[in-house]
């Protein structure tokens, strides 16, 4: 995936679902592959099986099913989850 790829996919994330996403690409032994998070109040509601559903069904609307395998993660937080999600982490 090229990087105006993947700042299409960060807009129709956006686009569908409001909020804040993010967009990081690893520069470790995986080059080229990156990581998004979207922060949207639209999950607030929603399983994260079906956050996960969602988000994919948007990276294959916006890339080729061969392009889409760069995408080696998305983390779909509701407001405030992410937070939390991180202090787990810290500890």
């Amino acid at each position: 995936m090229t990087s105006e790829q993947a700042l299409r996919l960060v807009n129709a994330l956006k686009q569908r679902f409001g909020g804040d996403v993010d967009l990081h690409q690893d520069e470790g032994e995986i080059n080229g592959r990156y990581h998004f998070s979207v922060v949207s109040p639209k999950f607030e509601q929603m399983s994260h099986l079906q956050r996960q559903d969602a988000i994919w069904a948007t990276v294959d609307d916006v890339l080729s099913r061969e392009d889409g395998l760069d995408v080696a993660m998305v983390w779909a937080f509701a407001p405030g989850e992410m937070e939390e999600w991180l202090k787990g982490l810290a500890k």
